[in-house]
């Protein structure tokens, strides 16, 4: 009986050492965040033991998803994008301010985003404007600037950030409009990247926002807890945020 309690006690205490055993979160996120959305999940499991599934497409993707799987808990994007949602949140938490850049391909020498009025850059990537964070940033660049009428013959409009690095990477095109974070994870293998002046697009505010409908709240309430601490902002900001 004696043995018997004391297993018992000790079972307890393993059960209270890791209290959120079993519990999950999950996160749909645009994916040009990819890279960073999967480190706070790494970083927060660790911590927590709370496994964090993962869902990334364009803000228009990430949005349908949600409205119609009833299993996202968080989204992460543009606030923007979201508040036109007709999602009902019951909670957001600002992760940073994102940037729009031009990358550029091996082997160009390009100083400014406005280079891609040069005959040598033949095609230019860039996200869709109506369903992706950096696709409108890079259409208000191109317009507020005056040079979408010049360009707009060579332009590639595809669905996510990471398709227009991908055309980028394996130079089926000269330039792409991407958000820094992505642009963050394969500076090593392009030509360079070039800042995009923030005048000419509207402020991109990224927040991870809690859905009311959230099927897993208690686990979202500790990840909503670990993205205000030092060490997702540390996360956030090495991905440029």
């Amino acid at each position: 009986m004696r043995r018997l309690l004391v297993f018992m006690v000790c079972l307890g205490a393993l059960f209270a050492s890791n209290g959120y055993a079993g519990e999950k979160v999950t996160l749909a996120a645009g994916a040009g965040y990819k890279q960073m959305v999967k480190e706070l999940a790494a970083a927060f499991t660790k911590k927590t033991g709370i496994e964090v599934e993962q869902i990334y497409g364009n803000m228009g993707q990430t949005i349908a998803q949600a409205k119609n799987s009833g299993m996202v808990d968080c989204i992460v994007g543009d606030k923007g994008f979201l508040d036109k949602s007709r999602l009902v949140f019951s909670g957001m938490h600002e992760i940073g301010r994102g940037a729009l850049v031009a990358v550029y391909a091996k082997g160009l020498a390009i100083k400014a985003p406005a280079d891609i009025l040069r005959k040598d850059v033949a095609r230019v990537a860039m996200p869709d404007p109506k369903k992706a964070i950096y696709g409108r940033a890079a259409d208000e660049y191109l317009h507020n600037s005056g040079l979408y009428d010049k360009v707009q013959s060579k332009l590639l409009v595809v669905a996510t950030v990471p398709q227009a690095s991908a055309y980028v990477l394996s130079r089926e095109v000269d330039v792409g409009f991407i958000n820094l974070t992505d642009a963050l994870s394969i500076r090593d293998k392009v030509g360079g990247v070039l800042p995009v002046d923030r005048r000419y697009y509207s402020p991109i505010v990224i927040v991870a926002a809690d859905l009311a409908s959230a099927p897993n709240a208690n686990a979202l309430r500790n990840f909503a807890e670990f993205l205000a601490s030092d060490q997702a902002r540390a996360i956030a900001e090495k991905h440029g945020l």
